[in-house]
């Protein structure tokens, strides 16, 4: 039963919705602050079945974790939990037996990226109790309880999807693996559970908006990757996140196509987009944490003095699901010059990237600066010709002028040529006549380009984005990240 309390402000003397019986408010203006996650689950609620299954059960709302690559559910599940059985879910069969399920137990895709444990080992649970709503700061009548794995920090626990399609970018904290909220009669350590009220949904809602916020909040587990599976379940939602986090702030970066989009999206092969300034493509700290993350600024591109960080985007669900997919689909054999390889030692010096699906790039590909001034389609387009200009180059005179030589010898020879060929100026010269040649075969738009060296910062009151990465936490591994890839292309079932 509903508090005669207003679930937003507190005042007192507040009306209960009719409809779930489970929450009260004093105005107008604190109905329509709650609208849109009370009518989650307003309806199910008021409908929900009342006839406990145990004495001791108690009404919670369940936030599970999701199949992997399953988008998160829109709101969290109605269930009972017995609270003297390990807060398990528990359920009456029709045949009057009575189920229990741990709600918190380690699913196939978490066990096989943390340490080692049976399906059926118990987790260590704990509670967070919350005590005050830390949003609108007052005290509560009784305490809402967060039942959670003890160390889903560290276990494997994967992001918990149906939080996050809940909160949408109000979450501040990276909550991983499932979560029960329950509430318990008083403050009292040892007093005895009740049923949750869609009170305590907003409670929970509220304490999700600040909690974790002083450590950098959403922005920092977006910049470090933490929400990777949330890209890949609901881009719409990431992109929201992070134009949120980012305070609407986007700078001009380029998409690469690979030839699935070219085939089947009919999209160009170069295409300017507003980056966030939030975007996970910035993180310097956790570059090289898996496959998907950029892999910082390219050692070709310092080269001639334009850093370009490079990172993949999940392929289109329109075509990549499709089970008659060719692996050539994955390929993009423009954007793989951009990761020349420069080691003087490798054996493929002056290759491009493998590509698809040995590589570090494939599949659409976004493109950004470094220093995050903007950068065009048109610039792109001409870094990437020069890039393959060097390659073939480079293979050419290295069959001439280094065949023979070994060892030290070799790694000279090749340096020289690589000093010859590679160079800020050596690039200027290339982009004139790039540009030229476009203009006299008819593609007017390169008209007015301008040489991306000539491009300078907006003038901008916002902190620097470099400011605000201290608090980066370290993202998800690359194992885990190759899965993921594998899982998107229908690999893995």
């Amino acid at each position: 039963m509903a508090s005669n309390r207003c679930c937003i402000c507190n005042k007192d003397g507040a009306t209960t919705c009719s409809t779930c019986n489970s929450a009260s408010y004093c105005s107008e203006n604190c109905m329509k602050d709650d609208e849109r996650t009370h009518n989650l689950l307003s309806a199910s609620f008021g409908a929900s079945n009342k006839t406990r299954p145990t004495k001791t059960a108690v009404l919670v709302l369940y936030f599970p974790i999701i199949t992997y690559g399953e988008k998160g559910l829109s709101a969290p599940k109605i269930v009972w939990v017995d609270t003297q059985h390990e807060m398990h879910i528990v359920e009456r069969k029709t045949d009057g037996s009575i189920e229990y399920t741990d709600p918190l137990r380690h699913d196939a895709f978490e066990i096989r990226f943390s340490q080692p444990r049976d399906l059926l080992t118990p987790v260590e649970a704990r509670g967070f109790e919350i005590n005050q709503n830390y949003s609108k700061k007052f005290q509560l009548l009784y305490p809402a309880v967060l039942h959670m794995r003890n160390a889903f920090n560290f276990d494997g626990s994967r992001p918990n999807l149906t939080l996050i399609e809940v909160s949408r970018e109000q979450l501040s904290h990276k909550w991983k693996g499932p979560l029960i909220l329950y509430s318990k009669k008083t403050f009292s350590s040892s007093c005895a559970c009740r049923d949750v009220t869609l009170s305590d949904f907003r409670t929970l809602l509220d304490f999700c908006k600040v909690y974790g916020a002083s450590e950098g909040g959403l922005r920092a587990s977006l910049l470090a990757n933490n929400f990777i599976e949330v890209e890949l379940t609901n881009p719409s939602l990431f992109a929201t996140m992070l134009l949120h986090c980012s305070g609407d702030r986007t700078l001009q970066g380029v998409e690469i196509s690979c030839k699935g989009d070219k085939e089947f999206l009919k999209t160009n092969q170069f295409m300017s987009v507003a980056v966030p300034v939030a975007h996970p493509i910035f993180d310097d700290i956790n570059y090289d944490n898996g496959l998907i993350a950029g892999f910082g600024a390219t050692e070709v591109s310092k080269m001639i003095e334009l850093p370009l960080l490079v990172r993949r985007i999940f392929p289109h669900k329109r075509w990549n699901r499709k089970r008659e997919m060719r692996s050539t689909m994955y390929s993009n054999p423009i954007a793989i010059y951009l990761k020349l390889e420069t080691d003087i030692q490798s054996a493929r010096w002056g290759f491009p990237d493998l590509g698809f699906p040995d590589g570090h790039i494939y599949s659409r590909v976004l493109v950004v600066r470094k220093d995050q001034l903007a950068i065009t389609a048109r610039q792109v387009d001409a870094v990437c010709a020069y890039f393959k200009k060097v390659s073939e180059v480079l293979y050419t005179e290295k069959n001439v002028r280094l065949l023979g030589l070994l060892g030290g010898h070799l790694c000279k020879g090749r340096a020289k040529l690589m000093a010859e060929h590679v160079s800020r100026s050596k690039f200027e010269d290339f982009f004139k006549e790039f540009k030229e040649q476009k203009v006299k075969g008819g593609d007017l738009s390169w008209k007015d380009e301008v040489s991306p060296y000539e491009v300078v910062a907006e003038e901008s009151d916002d902190d620097d984005l470099g400011s605000e990465m201290d608090a980066l936490e370290l993202g998800s591994d690359s194992e885990r990240v190759k899965f993921e890839w594998e899982l998107e292309r229908g690999q893995i079932s």
